[in-house]
């Protein structure tokens, strides 16, 4: 028989073919894991074009475009108000931590200001975040807003 089978009498007296299968042996975890750099090497070969959620987190990770200011549907503008933190914190020399210190707020609400995960800053965050930035008052909630007036 080409495949490899036995054929077998059916009780109803026609033949059956019967295939022996070999039983499948799991491979050892050695040759599991050297097939591993293999194929992360065949996936860094292909072009980020063929990797859709390469694509997808880089139009996820751009909401500054997306998103509208402050006075377009009155829209909070956090990314203007995390740039401005940061470029402040900077300006002053200081760390998340020494902003932390300096304001009364958190280490972790001093992290998710910069990184625009507050969508809705309370009124009393904005009051320590102006203190602990030197800035004067509301003005962290004129920029949240959009009202800020230019710098001189």
């Amino acid at each position: 028989m080409p495949d490899g089978g036995a054929r077998k009498q059916g009780a109803d007296g026609g033949s059956a073919n019967i295939v022996e299968v070999a039983p499948v042996k799991a491979a050892p975890a050695q040759h599991a894991k050297a097939a591993a750099p293999a194929a992360k090497a065949d996936a860094a070969a292909k072009p980020a074009a063929a990797k859709p959620e390469a694509a997808a987190k880089k139009v996820a990770s751009e909401p500054a475009a997306a998103k509208p200011a402050a006075g377009a549907g009155g829209e909070p503008d956090l990314k203007a108000l995390s740039d401005r933190i940061k470029a402040r914190r900077k300006e002053m020399g200081w760390t998340q931590a020494d902003l932390a210190r300096t304001s009364g707020l958190s280490a972790n609400a001093v992290s998710q200001l910069e990184r625009c995960l507050n969508e809705d800053p309370a009124a009393d965050v904005l009051a320590k975040l102006d203190t602990g930035l030197e800035w004067p008052s509301d003005t962290s909630d004129s920029i949240l807003r959009g009202t800020e007036l230019a710098r001189a």
